[in-house]
């Protein structure tokens, strides 16, 4: 049975992982430039299925003491369209959208959230900011997004480079937070303890998070890598990397770190929950190590 939270601390911090569900992708999404048969050996050493990918999605919050913090919104209800997105790949019973409930069952109190962080403009990092009355899940909360993130996503380029959906969610997600919205640039302390870290790539504003609590560090990695099989093989490129070149190169410079400080690292959609582990260095990438397995 899928657990739906999960508490841990990094160092006088309080964090949660939350299950906000998941989603059923064809192979050739997450590996664009990949031999399909060397992707299908790879999954099948690991005994997983070869007929898709599945991809949790894991959300983040901390209670620093002063601020409640949601890392991402998780994907809203854009698992109930999957057969839309991917009508070739069973996802009967994927379901998304769980992030609020499963805080609630936590114990969080979603008005109590003051500070919200969006890693990047995708689906499933920010459809899960409004409610289905197009109300704010997170009423009372600030949010903080790159500048280029925002900008990217309101320009002519973006809609010249990714998929109207893409675009057209963006700029659904986005409009409601005019007021509320905080534009950062470059490497910044947002809050104590909080680290904001440019990983550009995947999207031109992508950012990961560094937390840092009595010295002990976690790294919110959001989509630097979109499953273990990136870091096994840092050249497999997921079709939603928009610059898959300053993609790989934000790959190396947060991997390598992770790997050299041991840090705790949290995955967006790394398996399995909590989507909590490390990184070890190879000769060629990286490899995952859960917490499970630690």
């Amino acid at each position: 049975m899928q657990k739906e939270f999960y508490k841990f601390k990094i160092g006088a911090f309080e964090c949660i992982a939350v299950n906000d569900g998941g989603l059923n992708y064809p192979l050739e999404v997450f590996f664009s430039n990949a031999p399909i048969e060397e992707v299908k050996a790879s999954l099948r050493q690991q005994g997983l299925t070869t007929e898709h990918i599945h991809t949790p999605y894991t959300c983040l919050f901390i209670n620093t003491g002063q601020n409640q913090i949601m890392i991402d919104t998780g994907a809203g209800d854009i698992a109930r369209d999957a057969h839309n997105f991917f009508p070739t790949i069973d996802n009967t019973n994927a379901r998304s959208g769980k992030l609020a409930e499963n805080l609630q069952a936590a114990g969080i109190e979603l008005d109590q959230v003051d500070t919200v962080i969006i890693t990047h403009a995708h689906p499933d990092h920010i459809a899960g900011t409004l409610t289905g009355g197009g109300e704010l899940v997170f009423k009372h909360a600030k949010y903080f997004v790159a500048r280029a993130e925002h900008e990217y996503w309101m320009s002519a380029e973006a809609e010249g480079l990714s998929s109207p959906s893409m675009v057209e969610t963006a700029r659904w997600y986005l409009a409601p937070l005019k007021g509320k919205l905080i534009l950062l640039d470059g490497e910044i302390e947002i809050l104590p303890g909080i680290t904001i870290l440019p990983a550009p790539g995947h999207t031109p504003g992508h950012i990961v998070i560094e937390v840092s609590s009595s010295g002990e560090k976690m790294l919110h990695i959001a989509d630097t890598a979109l499953t273990p099989l990136h870091l096994e093989h840092p050249g497999w490129q997921p079709l939603y990397d928009i610059n898959p070149e300053d993609a790989l190169r934000s790959k190396r410079q947060i991997f390598d770190w992770a790997a050299e400080a041991k840090a705790l690292v949290f995955g967006h959609h790394f398996p399995p929950f909590p989507a909590l582990g490390y990184v070890d260095k190879r000769e060629a990438g990286w490899h995952w190590v859960p917490v499970e397995r630690v």
